[in-house]
């Protein structure tokens, strides 16, 4: 199909656009989707090969619904994805749309996107959004969900099904696109959320699967078997076969140890396939220039790099864009790549099938998390073809892995809302935001979810003993008397219970639901900031890492200083268990925890904190945001009931934001001054906005020219 037959849909400027960007003809999965009805009202669900062109559908289908008055919400799992997105769809404003989008802070409304035509977000988000009564989101006629397959995931699924929900319940005429590579049971959410179904298994770039073993290649497509003598080697026998075709390469490793480890050895393979890449290892280095930092560097020196969590933001992107520019020739990866960013490769190797989980250690990954490997190979334009290549050690192995891999169907996705944490979260939102307002509304709108639909059958024994927890803790009242009452719940069950009366949110229930924070979380901060009256630095942060929303660090073998430290601090803190307690383990992770915060916000060096602690830039970087998150929502707790340390709660945050002592935190509220800066500036006697201005002329020697000029620029125009 020419993109000219596009016309009557989005009119002759939307398919100028088109052709601008490269596009004069649609795949066959879009055209199609066209002819299925993409242009009705209907809900849809997309569930193609990756790259086989489903954001343009999307697109489409939005570009159609602004012309019709519309506005749209774009959905996406990860912030980067956001941000990708976002540049992606404003080609769109030269025809006069506006494209927004927002990933910051959760307790904020972003009303300026209520300008915006098509808005990207994250689930998480946008559930806030909701949450804190943003005026523009109930306006919303079409909303998007990439990757609807996360349904499965533990984290993220639950909040898309409440999302879903609770937008039907806004407007039930809403359309819904939802967007996945294929999976088995998409006519299962295509039911779910009444909506035609669209499939396809055609790929822009055709896609042999194998299997390498002893020294041979095996590889297989739908219609062709093809058998290569590589010779032996393994990884780096792969992915030189590969560079010498004029390939790249996407090596997918077990653990962050591995994904360096492996990208070290491949350097001297791809060294001699690349120039100088002495900007990119300058720009990786630009923001840490501590041991994982320099790995890259000197990885990107000579054409790969490692790409997992541990890296910065900053790292990431330098790696991502080096990589599709083609000057990184090999980009080893753990697994999380494979469902974030859009980055493919004529050759996809996963280096190990296993991954460790807690409690069922080296366990074979599932079969969807391999095809979402898979779709990585092959770049549209530029490869002839995608190779994704599982490595066997013997031949019964290969067997093995042919029957579950290659041949084998990928999981079905399933519902995760049954579990009681999923479960108390958002069922304090659905009464916060008046969704619901007794029990019976309350089955009602759990009857509306994937999990229902899914298992005929609602949770409604946990949920009973949720809301006795949330009345418990303060967080919702029970009024207006009640009665016993039989209900019929759906056509599958009946039970007997009390109803009674309304349900609704208390003042203090609605902040928590508005700070987007677990209701535990918000118990914990509530009955300790009512039993104490005085939180020293340590005890306060020892109560953000017991909160359920923390990520706490792993205790390692050689952590016994965590213990004694955490003893002789055990009269100042607001917890202590008996070392017999099930519970002792997890409070010295989160004594662990909160010691690394402790050194971050007196100063101590970034990579220092990194060795002493086992961890990466961006963990630390991670762990510091979500800790800021939770002493905001730890102030606003304690405003809200009146607590004598809302002040020292409110210069926490400002310390754990930028990692400095007390005295920094006016200096470094100055755009382009970080801790580094400031404590030079204070050094020198320069102690705030004042006295960089009475001191200007001192400013250029201590943090030089150009940063000094823009600095004073700025404290001038406030």
């Amino acid at each position: 199909m020419k993109v000219e037959e596009l016309e009557p849909y989005i009119t002759r400027f939307g398919v100028e656009i088109l052709k601008n960007n490269g596009i004069e003809t649609l795949f066959p999965p879009q055209e199609g989707a066209i002819e299925s009805g993409l242009f009705s009202n209907d809900n849809f669900v997309i569930a193609i090969p990756t790259a086989s062109g489903k954001t343009l559908l999307a697109e489409l289908a939005m570009l159609k619904e602004v012309m019709n008055a519309g506005k749209c919400l774009y959905i996406v799992p990860l912030r980067a994805l956001a941000v990708e997105k976002y540049e992606e769809f404003k080609k769109w404003e030269d025809i006069g749309l506006k494209v927004g989008y927002s990933i910051g802070d959760f307790e904020s409304r972003d009303e300026w996107l209520g300008e915006s035509d098509i808005i990207v977000t994250t689930s998480e988000k946008a559930d806030s959004f909701l949450r804190n009564g943003a005026s523009w989101i109930k306006k919303i006629t079409c909303l998007v969900v990439d990757e609807i397959h996360l349904l499965d995931s533990g984290k993220r699924g639950p909040v898309l099904e409440i999302l879903i929900g609770k937008f039907r319940r806004i407007n039930p005429e809403i359309r819904i696109l939802a967007l996945s590579a294929t999976i088995p049971n998409a006519e299962e959410i295509a039911s779910w959320l009444n909506a035609r179904l669209y499939t396809s298994e055609w790929r822009p770039t055709k896609l042999y699967e194998g299997i390498y073993c002893n020294g041979i290649l095996e590889l297989f497509s739908a219609d062709d078997f093809e058998q290569k003598e590589i010779g032996r080697g393994d990884v780096a026998a792969l992915t030189l076969d590969c560079l010498k075709n004029g390939g790249q390469v996407l090596i997918f490793d077990s653990t962050r140890r591995n994904a360096e480890s492996t990208a070290r050895k491949i350097s001297s393979i791809t060294m001699k396939f690349v120039d100088s890449n002495e900007d990119l290892a300058r720009l990786v280095l630009e923001e840490n220039e501590g041991e994982m930092s320099q790995k890259l560097a000197e990885c990107i020196r000579l054409g790969t790099a490692f790409h997992h969590a541990g890296l910065l933001n900053s790292q990431r992107r330098v790696v991502e864009e080096a990589f599709k520019e083609g000057r990184i020739k090999v980009v080893v990866a753990t697994p999380t790549l494979a469902a974030g960013v859009n980055l493919p490769a004529r050759r996809v190797i996963v280096k190990s099938y296993r991954r460790f989980e807690l409690g069922f250690g080296n366990t074979p990954i599932k079969v969807m998390e391999y095809k979402q490997m898979a779709g990585r190979a092959g770049r549209p334009g530029l490869d002839p073809r995608g190779e994704a290549i599982l490595i066997a050690k013997n031949k019964r192995e290969k067997e093995r892995l042919m029957e579950r891999y290659i041949t084998g169907t990928p999981e079905n996705v399933e519902s995760k809302l049954g579990a009681e944490t999923h479960l108390r979260f958002h069922t304090l939102s659905l009464i916060a935001e008046g969704f619901v307002s007794d029990f019976s509304e309350l089955l009602d709108f759990y009857s509306q979810t994937f999990f229902f639909h899914q298992n005929r059958i609602s949770p409604v024994s946990e949920i009973e003993k949720v809301i006795d927890k949330l009345c418990e803790w303060g967080f919702v009242e029970r009024v207006n008397g009640g009665n016993r009452n039989t209900f019929e719940f759906g056509e599958f069950r009946s039970f007997n219970g009390y109803l009674e009366g309304n349900l609704i949110a208390t003042p203090l229930g609605s902040l928590i639901s508005k700070l987007y924070i677990d209701p535990f979380t918000g118990y914990i901060f509530v009955d300790t900031l009512y039993r104490f009256e005085r939180l020293n630095e340590i005890a306060t942060l020892h109560l953000v890492c017991r909160a359920p929303d923390m990520e706490t660090l792993y205790l390692r073998k050689s952590d016994g200083w965590v213990e004694d430290e955490a003893y002789l601090l055990r009269e100042e803190l607001t917890y202590f268990p008996s070392e017999y307690s099930p519970d002792y383990d997890w409070f010295l992770a989160e004594m662990k925890t909160a010691f690394c915060l402790a050194e971050w916000i007196n100063e101590e060096d970034e990579d220092a904190i990194c060795d002493k602690y086992g961890i990466s830039p961006g963990d630390l970087r991670r762990i510091v945001e979500t800790a800021e998150w939770l002493v905001y929502s730890l102030r606003r707790i304690s405003n809200f009931i009146g607590h004598p340390q809302q002040t020292f709660f409110q210069k926490l945050e400002s310390r754990i934001k930028y990692g400095i002592k007390e005295e920094l935190i006016d200096l470094v509220k100055v755009r382009g001054i970080g801790r580094a800066r400031a404590r030079k500036l204070f050094l020198a006697g320069i102690k705030d906005r004042k006295d960089m201005l009475k001191y200007r002329h001192k400013l250029p020697a201590i943090i030089g020219k150009k940063t000094a000029e823009k600095i004073i620029r700025e404290i001038e125009s406030e």
